[in-house]
């Protein structure tokens, strides 16, 4: 019994044992597995660095590691080592780093260093200044090493390797950069010409002087003394006496203009034109459009050539015949011309009209004369000795020519120029009111086919008209006859008055008595009455106008 005992016990301490060992069998297989823990590492970073360039290293540097951390380096992200890369010249450069720790993921990141170019200290260019030699001037620049870069430029946008060259006088700015591995410099700097100051100088007030090695004494480059005032050169000018003086070529002179009681130097080449304009009662005297004098209380040059009449401007010529020539302009005060101008109107009849003007007038418009109906403007620049010249518009309208015949239902209008016969009787002439004609103080209007005239449209036409006035019911009828018409006849059958052309009855007027008497244009024609059955033929001979009045009277 203790035997089986001893063997159970035996069996179960094997169980165990093989237990433990397949335990350390399955374990180890884990290990083999070589799988990342779970954890990650947190709060670890590296923040990018950048600086200007100082010639020092610089590189970045993992924050919120531990002791036990293993952090790597790399500058390309494949080969890492346990240093940071450092970097020294201007760039833009990526840091690539891992931490590892165990039981945790790898923390791979990344960080900049920008390495920016500096100022360069050590770089400097001085201003300069000569005399004028004729010579080309340039500026150099302190400071420069062999592999430096350096352009320049006189207008500081383009720029080339090449300084540049001035010989003329004045004040020229030259602009440079200068470019290195590690930094930069930009900036300016000036090369002053001075004036080879021996020669004549002129200011307005002034006039002249001139400045010889006899006469001048230098201090300086820039200073000295004239017949012992003290003088000085400022931008190729010289200051002396408080006033400034330019140098004057030989090809310039001087002049001295005086006008009422005011005088000026000035200076222009061998001969020229001063320019004389007058606005609000000043004249303003000037060459080449700068002013030299202004002189109030004148409004008109006496000494020069009107040029523009719209607002009074002058022209006077002056030429250089002495050191100093005197140069006169003779001004005054002119009234306003009192002179008016009325609209002309006069009737079409085809020819040119224009304006006809007893003072002397410069036409300004391109055309003068006109033709056609219309409202036409000229403007003039009217002149005189003696009062201040002034442009003005004259207006010329050409009316319609209204000769003719014009018909209505019930009358009719004869106008001959301006005269006027209605339904065969004189009735006046024709008014001028604005620019339309009117007659008896009504207007005249011009339509498509004629004119109306009260509200009542009158046709123009070119027939022979045969006006029929009866007593006997006081109607007027109208009778168109063609004026291609061989003869008109006129016949009584005892009822009517009938009026015949060519066999065209054209008219026929109720009669309920007879006998009855003809009246033509006053002019008495044989009586008709049925007892005369004869009828009267009015021939065109006796049509002496193209508007005819015939009356019927009872005998």
């Amino acid at each position: 019994m203790q035997q089986k005992i001893s063997i159970i016990k035996l069996l179960r301490r094997l169980s165990i044992f093989l237990g433990v060992v397949f335990s350390f069998i399955a374990f180890s297989a884990c290990g083999d597995d070589d799988r990342p823990p779970d954890r990650t590492i947190a709060g670890v970073y590296a923040s990018d660095v950048s600086v200007v360039y100082d010639g020092l290293p610089h590189s970045v540097r993992v924050e919120n590691t531990l002791p036990s951390d293993s952090v790597l380096y790399s500058a390309d992200g494949i080969t890492f080592s346990a240093s940071s890369p450092a970097f020294v010249v201007p760039g833009v450069y990526t840091v690539y780093f891992k931490v590892s720790r165990s039981g945790y993921k790898t923390f791979s990141s990344s960080a900049t260093v920008s390495v920016s170019p500096c100022i360069l200290s050590d770089i400097s260019a001085q201003n300069v200044s000569v005399v004028y030699d004729g010579l080309p001037h340039s500026v150099s620049i302190a400071g420069l090493i062999p592999s430096d870069t350096v352009l320049f430029s006189s207008d500081g946008v383009s720029f080339s390797p090449d300084p540049p060259l001035f010989s003329e006088v004045g004040v020229h700015t030259v602009y440079y950069s200068v470019n290195r591995d590690y930094g930069y410099f930009n900036s300016s700097c000036s090369l002053t010409i001075l004036p080879d100051i021996f020669g004549s100088y002129f200011n307005p007030v002034y006039g002249v002087i001139v400045l010889s090695r006899q006469s001048v004494v230098f201090d300086g480059l820039a200073s000295g003394h004239l017949d012992g005032e003290p003088f000085s050169i400022s931008d190729g000018s010289i200051l002396f006496k408080d006033l400034a003086f330019s140098p004057l070529s030989d090809s310039e002179f001087v002049y001295k203009l005086s006008a009422a009681n005011s005088t000026v130097f000035f200076r222009a080449g061998a001969s020229g034109k001063l320019n004389v304009s007058v606005s609000d009662d000043v004249a303003s005297i000037s060459l080449d459009g700068n002013v030299l004098l202004s002189v109030p209380g004148n409004n008109y040059c006496d000494s020069g050539i009107l040029t523009d009449y719209l607002s009074p401007s002058f022209e006077q010529p002056f030429s250089h015949s002495s050191l100093i020539t005197e140069v006169s302009v003779s001004l005054s005060h002119r009234d306003v011309n009192p002179i008016t101008f009325d609209c002309k109107y006069v009737i079409y009849d085809g020819l040119a009209h224009g304006f006809d003007f007893t003072d002397p007038v410069v036409y300004l418009s391109e055309q003068t004369t006109f033709t056609e109906v219309g409202r036409h403007t000229v403007s003039v620049a009217v002149l005189s000795d003696t009062f201040l010249p002034f442009v003005t518009d004259c207006i010329l309208v050409i009316l319609r020519d209204l000769t003719g015949i014009y018909a209505s239902s019930e009358h009719v209008i004869q106008i001959s120029g301006d005269s006027v016969v209605f339904d065969g009787d004189d009735a006046g002439r024709l008014s001028l009111l604005g620019e339309v004609m009117t007659w008896n103080g009504l207007t005249i209007y011009v339509t498509d086919n004629g004119i109306a005239y009260d509200g009542v449209n009158y046709s123009a036409t070119e027939d022979i008209l045969l006006i029929v006035r009866s007593d006997d019911d006081g109607a007027q009828r109208i009778l168109y006859m063609p004026r291609d018409a061989d003869q008109l006849l006129i016949s009584y059958d005892g009822a009517a008055l009938v009026f015949t052309a060519d066999d065209d009855v054209l008219l026929s007027v109720p009669l309920d008595r007879d006998p009855v008497a003809l009246y033509l244009n006053d002019t008495a024609l044989p009586p008709l009455s049925p007892d005369r059955p004869s009828s009267f033929i009015l021939g065109r001979a006796d049509l002496a106008a193209r508007v005819v009045v015939l009356s019927v009277q009872s005998v």
